[in-house]
């Protein structure tokens, strides 16, 4: 099976999917896969979008969150945490519209409990994404944490063996006896 280039999040007994998108590619592959042929893009403007689409004459629908990754990743942990959970709330509020609930009659703990669900799933797929956007740095960082132990170890050990002259060490004495040719019992080996 091919892997998505988005995630989706399923709105439990609602029994629709939201698809989590964080490139116009991802979003597009998501409006492709929902049979949406009209034109619509990502993001107009901001770092987080809330979308229902409906394509005209179908039942064709795709509930969408899409974030701008680069832009977020600016941010600190509060802040994406609250543009998470602001796309949330809109996508509760588009899900309700898209099955006909009347918002004046769903209760709070309905409308607490499904965003809670939904804002964890979306919270995930940010982490998970942004873990892989991470990793390849890490990798980087890592490597070079490697080449800078091994000159560490090399200069260390220029260091052990040099006697402090500027020129070729002619005065080099081995730091014990050959063993065995003072040590007539061979208690040494």
């Amino acid at each position: 099976m091919k892997k998505r280039p988005y995630y989706v999040a399923n709105t439990g007994f609602f029994d629709h999917k939201v698809y989590i998108c964080f490139s116009e590619e991802s979003f597009q592959a998501a409006l492709k896969d929902c049979k949406i042929t009209t034109k619509h893009s990502a993001l107009d403007l901001g770092v987080a979008e809330s979308h229902i689409i409906n394509q005209e004459g179908t039942q064709n629908t795709l509930l969408a969150i899409v974030f701008n990754i680069e832009t977020m990743s600016k941010y600190d942990s509060l802040e994406k945490m609250g543009i998470i959970v602001h796309e949330c709330v809109h996508t509760v509020t588009h899900v309700f519209q898209h099955v006909g609930e009347d918002e004046t009659k769903i209760g709070d703990e309905t409308r607490a409990y499904f965003t809670e669900n939904l804002f964890k799933q979306v919270f995930s797929a940010y982490a998970t994404e942004e873990d892989k956007r991470d990793n390849p740095r890490k990798r980087n960082r890592r490597a070079l944490d490697q080449a800078g132990q091994k000159v560490k170890g090399a200069l260390l050990q220029m260091a052990k063996h040099n006697n402090g002259s500027a020129g070729q060490d002619s005065g080099y004495e081995p730091a014990s006896p050959v063993r065995g040719t003072e040590d007539g019992d061979r208690t040494g080996f």
